[in-house]
């Protein structure tokens, strides 16, 4: 067997028997996104006393595994592994808690902070809130569903919406969208804002489109521009408001 290197993804305040399996099979699909690939990583066991996954690592594959932890750890790794770490940390702040991984010496190699990082809120407030991003995750429940967008500016959002609702976003899965609702705006310790507890009320698709392609749309307009713009200001002003 090939030599490997071991790995485990703690999840404090659970225990293998009060898991969900649904939700520990999230946690496992954002991982896979954040190493990058499943290729040379292989489940062991799941630890009791808490909730450890324990992963071994095939030895052909660990350069490339450790640096690719390596660069989340410096916030410099593409934007499928930032937005995976990001959806761990939410998920656990979601579930009250906070995780780590960490290799078979006990380093930790990255910490998941979750309910912990509420420290650095500064204050809460409920308002209506716009925003744009990529719609990833749609699932169902009983009553609602709920939704992930990944956004430039709060990060990934969590959200919760009615199933009719959620049945018309799923058209534009894996899509930019501007959504409406009401959620949480939570002021952090450093001047930035977060999103949180958003309930989507409607929302519009938003259609990528390139500087190019916008000014190649516009032409085909055929609009008419005046040749002396200013000048044409000039004469409004005299026609409405008597100015010389």
């Amino acid at each position: 067997m090939t030599s490997q290197a071991k790995y485990r993804f703690k999840i404090d305040g659970f225990a293998p028997e009060s898991m969900p399996f649904g939700r520990l099979v999230e946690y496992y699909q954002e991982l896979k996104r954040m190493f990058g690939s499943e290729d040379g990583i292989h489940l062991l066991n799941i630890i009791e006393g808490s909730h450890e996954s324990a992963f071994s690592i095939d030895r052909s594959f660990e350069t490339s595994f450790r640096k690719r932890l390596y660069e989340v750890q410096e916030g410099t790794a593409n934007k499928v592994a930032m937005r995976a770490h990001s959806v761990i940390n939410a998920m656990l702040a979601e579930d009250g808690t906070s995780g780590s991984l960490y290799d078979n010496d006990g380093a930790n190699i990255i910490v998941f902070p979750g309910r912990k990082s509420e420290k650095n809120t500064g204050f809460k407030i409920r308002d209506t809130a716009t925003f744009t991003g990529e719609l990833y995750h749609i699932s169902g429940a009983a009553g609602d569903a709920k939704a992930r967008i990944a956004t430039e500016t709060y990060g990934v959002v969590f959200c919760t919406t009615t199933r009719d609702i959620a049945k018309s976003l799923r058209d534009f899965l894996f899509e930019d969208v501007r959504v409406n609702g009401r959620g949480i705006w939570a002021k952090l310790d450093d001047g930035s804002w977060s999103i949180e507890d958003f309930v989507i009320t409607d929302f519009s698709p938003v259609k990528a489109e390139s500087l190019r392609s916008a000014i190649d749309r516009i032409r085909s307009l055929d609009l008419h521009w005046p040749t002396d713009p200013l000048g044409e200001i000039r004469d409004l002003e005299e026609r409405v408001f008597g100015v010389k």
